[in-house]
């Protein structure tokens, strides 16, 4: 199960997966994102998050949000409108694969070992698709943060240093750590 070429499956099925849910919304919306995120929660299937400036601006004055409240409402990524956007549509095969994992494994060994190896599997998916170009390239990258994040979170630290190993140094990275913190 802990195979490189097990690994590569299940990198490429993330990968694929991630494309094609991240390409649909940036073709259907046509707005101006800035996060991107994928995201794995205890129902041990990711899916994507998104913000837009568009979305973001909308869902301030929906909520009528503090300035206080916008700091961190930017960042959050279980409260966009795009959250799991297109789970259903492009993830299947990847959720079958993952199931198929999951049924070979204790629980201990799944919330563990897996877990990790699933992380791991994500942001490596994030790191082909940011040199793929999908995020941007050079200034127009440097405008987009991205990140694969645990939900809850984990607390340890580890989503901060994944931001960190995924994103050039910017003002918009610098405003998302500190945020994020």
């Amino acid at each position: 199960m802990y195979t490189e070429k097990a690994r590569e499956e299940l990198i490429e099925a993330l990968t694929k997966a991630a494309k094609a849910a991240f390409l649909s919304l940036q073709e259907t919306t046509k707005e101006h994102f800035y996060f991107y995120t994928f995201i794995f929660d205890e129902g041990l299937h990711p899916y994507i998050s998104a913000w837009s400036y568009e979305a973001l601006e909308k869902s301030i004055l929906a909520r009528q949000l503090s300035d206080e409240e916008k700091l961190w409402w930017k960042w959050d990524s279980a409260d966009s409108p795009y959250a799991v956007y297109g789970y259903d549509e492009f993830f299947g095969e990847t959720g079958e694969l993952l199931d198929k994992r999951a049924a070979a494994l204790s629980d201990d060994d799944l919330y563990g070992t897996e877990w990790t190896l699933r992380m791991d599997a994500m942001e490596e998916a994030m790191k082909r698709l940011d040199h793929a170009g999908l995020f941007g390239a050079g200034k127009e990258r440097e405008q987009v943060v991205i990140n694969v994040e645990q939900a809850p979170p984990d607390g340890d630290g580890s989503e901060y240093s994944r931001a960190l190993r995924l994103n050039p140094p910017s003002a918009l990275l610098s405003e998302y750590l500190e945020t994020c913190e």
